[in-house]
């Protein structure tokens, strides 16, 4: 984990309150693995006093496909305008210096029997996923397939559609309104797509999904369903980002994790155990089963 002041490549916002920030980082984007995040200090001012945690949404290294300049020095984060600290975040100018750390927190695991990896996302959840397939594509021993389902409440959620395309996902879109793709919940359409689908011998899918807490629920209750295994990126408040201040905990019913002291605080009801996970430290991804989601 490095703490460095990062160069600013670009700042360009994507879509109506949705910005994408290039941080030329050398060490980090060295180091930094698919479903990571960093912390980063948005002004040099008391107020925001606390670092932001922002997913890392791509890792540009050298074995990256269709790169660009500027291989394995940088990292792209992908962010949305919803209070103080990202909209001072979203005037930061191209060639200033913004204070970060990172790598942090524990990413996604790539199983190497996995034949399709479908990706399920809510608004800026697509965050993390995109550099995940671009590291999936990358383990070429077997082939592999990569299914997209994007959801948002209107068209000016939907993220990353081109990036997507490039890699040769097949995309499923989702608007509450109706204002782009089908009308309706994301989760909807990913239940009629596995209804679909003929599970052929050998074939092994995957679930990879973030965004918002009632979507991540319902996607592990359909995955348990199916026996599928999925792994969920959290998005959570945080406050040190190090697992001190606990403010990040979410309740789980494994007890693996960080062996570092204090990493399980149990608690008791009806005679079950409660570990209590620090996102942080222990994320923030996680086994969809892992959770207790009520």
């Amino acid at each position: 984990m490095y703490q460095i002041s990062s160069k600013i490549l670009y700042n360009k916002e994507l879509s109506p309150g949705y910005y994408k920030i290039g941080l030329d980082c050398p060490d980090i984007a060295s180091k930094a693995a698919p479903g990571q995040f960093i912390m980063i200090r948005v002004s040099n001012q008391l107020d925001p006093f606390l670092r932001r945690p922002f997913s890392i949404h791509m890792i540009h290294n050298s074995n990256a496909p269709h790169d660009e300049v500027d291989r394995n020095s940088r990292i792209d984060i992908l962010y949305k305008v919803v209070g103080k600290g990202t909209e001072i975040l979203s005037t930061a100018k191209e060639g200033g210096e913004i204070d970060i750390v990172g790598p942090m927190g524990n990413g996604f695991q790539i199983h190497e029997d996995m034949t399709t990896a479908i990706f399920i996302a809510g608004g800026v959840g697509v965050a993390p996923l995109l550099g995940l397939a671009e590291e999936i594509l990358l383990k070429k021993k077997m082939t592999r397939s990569l299914v997209l389902f994007l959801g948002g409440k209107t068209r000016t959620d939907i993220l990353c559609v081109k990036d997507f395309e490039r890699l040769g996902a097949q995309i499923h879109i989702s608007t509450e309104d109706g204002s782009l793709g089908r009308q309706g919940i994301v989760t909807d359409q990913f239940v009629d797509y596995l209804e679909s689908q003929d599970n052929a011998p050998g074939s092994f899918s995957h679930c990879f999904a973030c965004g918002p807490e009632a979507m991540l629920k319902e996607v592990a209750k359909i995955t348990q369903k199916k026996e599928m295994p999925c792994q969920v990126s959290l998005e959570t408040m945080m406050a040190c980002g190090l697992g001190a201040c606990l403010g990040c905990v979410v309740r789980s019913k494994s007890q693996t994790g960080s062996k570092e002291p204090g990493n399980d605080i149990i608690s008791h009801k009806d005679e079950s155990m409660i570990h209590h996970k620090k996102v942080c430290k222990d994320g923030p991804v996680f086994n969809s089963t892992e959770i207790i989601w009520e």
